[in-house]
């Protein structure tokens, strides 16, 4: 008896020792991820798109999982609030417009955001790009919420090579591009989104391998920049797309093409530094782009409605993919619901973070559906947002297939269908895609890809309007004078409103306009103070500085 104990006794030792050994074997994997700012629907050739060629882009997400059903927020701040929190921003108070430049506050600093989760795992944290999410004070940069380091702008928005931002609504002006703390006045001259990527580059390339990467690359493009000179490339990057009819959409679709470059150069990076079997790799965008709306870039959205700002399928139905070796099942279009705020406990999950850390967040674990591993949710919600100050604002809801929109943005100047393509353009160039440094570096990862698997994804990502013929009897969506109801499955563009349209319709209303009554229970108080004089760049050679730490500091000199 004895001896039969003392061998289940080593056989259970070896089991432990085992699973500890796995477990130790395990490597974290890198995450690199990648946001791009106002890149429209219809601005990626994995969309259908031929106006504007994105080979890197694409390569990258037909060799991985094309998300079609990607949601982020309407604004800049509100989505990388979501990104970085996991929270909806009605519950970090980010949910009304974006954080401006002379605004003395942020993103509140008792909010825990991804770097910081990712710390205590062994994660290297490195940002790159565009901020926007509150500097006033120290406290609220990069640098002290979990970053090891950072290379970019504070702001929203700033000339792409003179890396000036003029602030809304008072006459201020300044210099902003960050290394850290310090103001970095080699970068100017220099193109943005070159300065960005060289930087990425630089990061993977020094890191060590061996230790985990959290490399946070968050691109102005293709954001507009200046009033004077919102659409800002290198000439010979215009030039390459002359087919275009409107000569802003060619400068536009230049800012897109030195972002898709960017892709290229950060995966072939991975690859050359042996980090690229085992990282996760996201590309996403903040929102839709605007076309005809604020800070206008020509992207556009077709045949979505909408536009950035509004609550519309243009405004926050997104850009998104995944990458990776360890997602056994790529190649493939997901129509997994999923918004930003999901991307935090997913990629946790994915570092092999312990879910009870994340107990008081909006967002949902994905990734066990990403890798096949559950099935997709059907009833899934996500609350676009509730934005209602001043009582000129929105409330929108998606459940299912159905969405609610109570009220809109702009007394909905932008509540339209625009950026209809141009007939005029090369054909969608699939050898391009195959030759493209993206495609280049991960064809020895996974197996290659062929025209087939890039034609029949391409068809998968189209969307349909599905335009129909019996709908006299339904209402006219006018959401600022009674809330409108829709079918996305079935109306992806949002033609048809559904609004008390039937028995059925109205309990699904009924149903919808109840959870947003509950989530308007939980709406934190936005917190904006703007057109502190303290701020102005002129008291601080010409530079977007931290003038809430400066002016505490001249108060207590002086005794105040």
């Amino acid at each position: 008896m004895l001896l039969i104990l003392f061998a289940i006794f080593n056989i259970f030792n070896k089991y432990i020792y085992c699973e500890n050994v796995n477990n130790v074997n395990k490597k974290a994997p890198h995450i690199i991820f990648i946001l791009a700012d106002d890149l429209g629907w219809n601005d990626v050739g994995f969309h259908g798109s031929d106006e504007i060629a994105t080979p890197n882009i694409d390569a990258l997400a037909y060799n991985g999982v094309i998300l079609k059903n990607h949601y982020s927020e309407t604004l800049c701040s509100p989505s990388r609030a979501a990104l970085l929190t996991g929270k909806y921003p009605i519950h970090t108070g980010m949910q009304h417009n974006v954080v401006l430049e002379t605004q003395a506050s942020g993103l509140p600093l008792d909010e825990k955001i991804l770097p910081q989760y990712l710390k205590p795992l062994g994660y290297k944290t490195h940002a790159v790009g565009k901020w926007h999410l509150g500097f006033y004070k120290k406290e609220y940069t990069p640098p002290y919420r979990g970053f090891d380091s950072f290379y970019g702008l504070w702001n929203g928005y700033h000339d792409y090579y003179r890396h000036n931002v003029q602030a809304w609504f008072i006459p201020y002006d300044g210099y902003d591009m960050r290394r850290n703390m310090t103001t970095d006045w080699s970068a100017y001259g220099k193109y943005t989104t070159d300065i960005f990527t060289d930087e990425a580059v630089d990061i993977i390339e020094s890191h060590n391998a061996s230790e985990p990467l959290f490399l946070y690359l968050a691109h102005l493009a293709p954001h507009a920049g200046t009033y004077e000179d919102p659409l800002q490339a290198p000439e010979e990057e215009i030039d390459k797309f002359s087919y275009l009819e409107n000569y802003d959409r060619q400068r536009y679709a230049a800012m897109v093409s030195k972002l898709d470059e960017s892709v290229g150069k950060v995966v072939a990076a991975l690859k050359e530094n042996s980090m690229l079997e085992n990282s996760i790799i996201v590309f996403v965008s903040d929102n839709g782009a605007p076309t005809v709306g604020l800070m206008k870039n020509q992207g556009s959205n077709w045949p979505l409605k909408g536009e950035k700002s509004t609550p519309w399928e243009g405004g926050v139905k997104t850009v998104a993919l995944i990458w990776s070796k360890l997602l056994p099942k790529t190649r493939k279009v997901s129509s997994q619901l999923m918004h930003i705020s999901d991307w935090l406990p997913t990629l946790y999950s994915a570092a092999g973070g312990d879910k009870n850390d994340l107990n008081d967040i909006d967002g949902n674990n994905l990734w066990d559906v990403l890798t096949g591993a559950k099935k997709e949710y059907v009833n899934y919600t996500i609350l676009h947002n509730i934005d209602e100050k001043n009582g000129n604002g929105y409330a929108a809801l998606r459940e299912g297939p159905f969405k609610l929109v109570n009220g809109t943005s702009l007394l909905g100047y932008l509540d339209m269908w625009s950026g209809i393509p141009q007939d005029a353009v090369p054909e969608y160039d699939t050898i391009k895609i195959l030759h493209s440094a993206a495609n280049q570096a991960l064809m020895n990862v996974t197996r290659p890809l062929t025209f087939a698997d890039i034609l029949t994804l391409r068809n998968l990502t189209k969307i349909s309007c599905n335009i129909r013929k019996d709908v006299e009897h339904l209402e006219p969506c006018l959401p600022r004078k009674r809330p409108c109801l829709f079918n996305i499955e079935e109306d992806p563009c949002e033609y048809y409103n559904l609004y008390d349209s039937s028995e059925r319709m109205k309990a699904v209303q009924y149903k919808l306009e109840d959870k947003i009554n509950e989530f308007r229970k939980t709406v934190v108080k936005i917190d904006v103070n703007i057109g502190n004089n303290l701020s102005n760049p002129a008291l601080y050679n010409n530079t977007w500085t931290n003038w809430g730490d400066i002016a505490e500091e001249l108060y207590s000199i002086v005794g105040l």
